[in-house]
């Protein structure tokens, strides 16, 4: 099967750089970033649609959940 999503490899100071654009890629394109340090992958940023099916292919509970409210 064919990988629907398009990826980027950065580096975690490009990342830091370019953070909005990182961001806005995944939730908007549906780019997968995957961040590296010393040419070691540290963290996938992903959109939150594939997160979630992610979790439900897992059969793990989503840990985006509710935003926690500021009183």
């Amino acid at each position: 099967m064919a990988d629907e999503h398009e990826s980027a490899r950065r580096t975690v100071a490009e990342v830091r750089k370019d953070f909005t654009e990182v961001i806005n890629r995944a939730h908007y394109n549906a780019v997968h970033t995957v961040v590296v340090r010393y040419e070691e992958p540290r963290a996938v940023i992903v959109d939150p649609a594939w997160y979630e099916r992610a979790c439900r292919a897992l059969g793990e509970e989503s840990r985006l959940g509710e935003p926690p409210t500021t009183a």
